[in-house]
């Protein structure tokens, strides 16, 4: 398969939705893959990516929803394939590099982390960078660009993780949203 780029953007959430508890969308057109959403529901916590070229794809916790991004943790389950993936990080390192989200998906092990040049990436151990993403900051869009050895399984993957809470991936984003969340505890709506 050859690389290609697309956008992926929030969609508006029609009233009933919301009141099912769906927090957010996301949709896009991914090449030759057609049409791709990715919902993210609050009761349970849960995403699901809808795409008739991909494989199934999901995520869940145990937990709510923080800054309507799903946290990912040790108690995280994502699946993508049918396969469970075992996810860890090392949320004690300093450089991005070995900040990097694990992901352990059948024989694959992938990193997703933030490269050195700015945007995410999901890399895989052995065949490099497979997906990259930017936000464009004219539209607000996620540009997604899918590398030429990246297959479905990869996508699936990377398209599942917009919707979850990636800001453990460098020390200033940690420290930003802690103290975001500490000062925006919702105290003082009461």
């Amino acid at each position: 398969m050859s690389g290609f780029t697309f956008e992926l953007g929030a969609e508006k959430i029609p009233r009933a939705a919301r009141k099912k508890g769906t927090t957010s969308v996301l949709a896009g057109t991914a090449g030759p893959y057609g049409e791709v959403i990715v919902t993210l529901e609050l009761a349970p916590s849960q995403a699901t990516l809808s795409a008739p070229g991909l494989p199934d794809a999901s995520a869940s916790h145990p937990d709510d929803l923080r800054n309507e991004l799903l946290p990912v943790d040790q108690r995280t389950r994502l699946s993508v394939g049918g396969f469970t993936a075992v996810l860890g990080q090392n949320r004690r390192a300093l450089r991005k590099e070995d900040r990097g989200l694990d992901i352990k998906l059948g024989d694959r092990n992938y990193t997703y982390l933030i490269p050195p040049d700015g945007g995410e990436e999901l890399r895989d151990r052995e065949r490099g960078p497979l997906v990259r993403q930017h936000t464009d900051f004219k539209t607000g869009n996620t540009v997604v660009v899918v590398q030429p050895v990246a297959d479905t399984t990869d996508l699936a993957l990377d398209l599942i993780l917009q919707v979850t809470d990636r800001s453990g991936l460098t020390v200033l984003r940690t420290a930003v949203v802690g103290v975001w969340t500490f000062l925006n505890s919702g105290e003082g709506n009461r």
